[in-house]
């Protein structure tokens, strides 16, 4: 039985686990796992680190990356614009990220669905993985079907209706699957 440690491992498989900026999918300036930086001084909070000297990044230095990176051409693999910058997020950092967007998600998914906590954990692991990728809002209003299904806890329902067309097979396979499980508690 596949548990939220076994989430993260999906997770950073799925999103992906980059220490530069970059931009994801639709041109957003990214770090981490998933994590958007919607601005210059949002990616000033972060520690990022000087990938040849390893000191301690200077503002001139964020908003330097963050605003090449910025100019790129969307659509790259992420790996790609490393190229275009010279600062990286530590990997405890990323992590740390990682556990406060995780916390938000399910914040925001116990208040669009209320027994949220009383769900199987690979109920939740599945909707979790559908907000990284859709946000909390539209898990519930792009998944109108399987909003239902999950409201009614008919999780084998849940399963049928969570197909994303933007996301690899094998990330869609591992959601049903996941959905698949709990139905068998």
């Amino acid at each position: 039985m596949a548990t939220m440690a076994d989430f993260k491992k999906e997770i950073k498989i799925s999103e992906g686990s980059i220490p530069h900026m970059y931009l994801d999918t639709v041109g957003k300036v990214t770090v981490g796992v998933g994590n958007m930086l919607p601005n210059v001084a949002a990616a000033k909070k972060l520690a990022f680190v000087n990938r040849v000297s390893k000191k301690k990044a200077t503002d001139q230095e964020i908003e330097t990356d963050y605003n090449t990176v910025k100019k790129q051409p969307k659509g790259l693999i992420a790996s790609s614009y490393k190229k275009h910058t010279k600062l990286d997020l530590p990997t405890t950092d990323i992590n740390r990220l990682l556990d406060n967007r995780i916390s938000e998600f399910k914040k925001g998914l116990k208040l669009k669905f209320p027994k949220f906590d009383s769900y199987p954990e690979t109920a939740q692991m599945a909707m979790l993985d559908m907000a990284f990728n859709l946000g909390v809002n539209g898990v519930v209003t792009k998944f109108p079907k399987m909003k239902k299904a999950i409201e009614k806890q008919d999780w084998n329902a849940a399963a049928e209706e969570s197909n994303r067309p933007q996301v690899s097979k094998a990330r869609n396979d591992l959601v049903k699957k996941w959905f698949k499980e709990a139905a068998k508690k």
